[in-house]
Formats: C-alpha cells, structure tokens, sequence
C-alpha cells in the first residue's frame, strides 16, 4: 500500500531508538513489508538492509528473529539485491547465528542461506569461503537436536552438490559432509531421506572418477547398514534408490570395478 512506502523511512528511523518495544514493533512491520515486492525495493534503496542486518545479531531473539526473515524474504529477488545483501555484512554475523541457542533462530538463519545461494556457483563461493560459516553448516547437520535446523542444512548442502562442480564437492567432502548426510538418511520425512540419497549418489559417482574412496568413508560411518535398512522402506522410490546405491558401490562387482580402475591408473605410463 502507497501509505507503507511512504512510511518505510519513518520506520527505519524510528527503529534507532534504544528501545526495544519500539525495535520489536518495527521489525514486526518490516518483516511483513519484507513479503511485498515494492515495499522490499523501497526498504533496501532507503539503508534497510544495514538495519536488518544488526538487528539480526540483536540480543532480543524474537528481534533477530525477524530480522533473519526479513532478509530471507528480500533474498528472492533480483541478483543485484543478493549482492547487496552479501555486501551489507550479513556473513559475519551467520556463524554467530548458527550457534545461537534458538533453534528458530538457528533454522531460520539455514533458510536464509539456503535462498542467498540459489544454486549460483558465485553466491555459494561466498559462503564456502566466509570463515566457518560451512563447517557450522554440516556440524549442525550431523548434529543438532533440532531435525527441522538438519533439514534446513541438508538443503543447502543438497543444493551446493547439486551444481555437480567436482571441487565443490570434493570441498564438502573434506569438511565432513559424507558423515553428517549419512547421519540423516534414516528418517521420518521421506523427502529429507531421498533428498540425503540423491546427495551420496552424487558424491560416490564423484568418488569414482576421481579414483577417492568415498564409498569406504559411507561404510565407516555406518552409511551401509543405513542403506540396507531402507530396503525395507515403504516408499518404493527410497527403496529403490537404496537398492541402486548398494549395488552399484557396494557390491562385489562394484569393488572389483574400483580395483580395475586404480590398477589402470597405477600403470599408467606418467
């Protein structure tokens, strides 16, 4: 509504103030404004975002709270907002966020950075390469007592093995990503198993070509057993999907496939 654009400097304003029941009412309406596309452009061309961005480190968590949603909802525009989000500091505050003692603090900060990569190899350099902010990520997905927080950092890590980028994966893989997807495979959520079994297939075809033996780092940490028990699944897909895996990496044939293909690569004439 004109009124709410109108308003919105007001507001950015009014939220200065060392007040935490004016900051809270604030960030309400912002979040809310945050959802419509006008008045999201008007908040960013009017210095919203430097707001948002240290209300999200607020010591109120219900303040940072709606301070993180309201850049997740500015990050579905376009890519020069993204960049501008990235530019207003947001990842220095992410690790911080991520082992904040709210779990909707945490998921929500997930769920942000989920939509600030959007499977773009530049946006997702900028977190790969912010200090912590992806072993955070994987720490929380092997282990966090919250599944909607694991499920949350499932989807960014689905989302950045996705791209199929041989050296983002192989990234992943080095900081304990093979562990923390066999960690969730098992689950209630049939979207969240598959989406985990999609990822290890991924990364063991990698293993492959790169001659890596992901497929003995899946059987340590009891990805395995793991898949053999959802071969009782009642979902055919997950069913099917773990069948396939097993055969292709795990069976004999497929062991005697990697040992004909590292012996080739020994005798290669370098």
């Amino acid at each position: 509504p004109e009124y709410w654009i109108t308003a919105i400097p007001e507001l950015i304003c009014l939220s200065k103030k060392e007040d935490h029941g004016v900051q809270r009412k604030v960030i309400v309406m912002m979040s809310k404004l945050c959802r419509n596309k006008g008045c999201a452009q008007i908040i960013v061309e009017n210095g919203g975002l430097s707001l948002l961005v240290d209300m999200a480190g607020h010591d109120n968590g219900e303040i940072a709270l709606h301070a993180i949603t309201s850049l997740s909802s500015l990050a579905t525009g376009s890519d020069e907002r993204i960049q501008a989000i990235f530019k207003s500091g947001i990842m220095v505050k992410v690790p911080i966020l991520l082992d904040h003692h709210k779990k909707n603090i945490r998921k929500e900060t997930c769920n942000a950075l989920f939509k600030f990569i959007d499977g773009s190899l530049e946006r997702i350099g900028c977190i790969m390469f912010t200090d912590t902010t992806m072993e955070k990520v994987i720490h929380l997905l092997n282990s966090d007592p919250c599944w909607l927080v694991r499920m949350e950092c499932l989807k960014i890590v689905w989302k950045m093995i996705e791209t199929g980028h041989r050296y983002l994966i192989m990234s992943l893989v080095d900081r304990g990503s093979i562990e923390a997807i066999c960690s969730v495979v098992v689950c209630s959520d049939e979207d969240m198993t598959m989406m985990a079994l999609n990822a290890l297939e991924s990364i063991l075809k990698l293993g492959i070509a790169e001659i890596s033996d992901y497929a003995t780092r899946v059987f340590e940490c009891e990805g395995t057993a793991k898949l053999e028990l959802l071969q009782e699944h009642k979902s055919e897909n997950v069913y099917r999907k773990a069948k396939n895996l097993i055969t292709k990496y795990f069976s004999e044939s497929a062991e005697n496939d990697g040992n004909d293909i590292f012996e080739r690569f020994q005798n290669l004439d370098l």
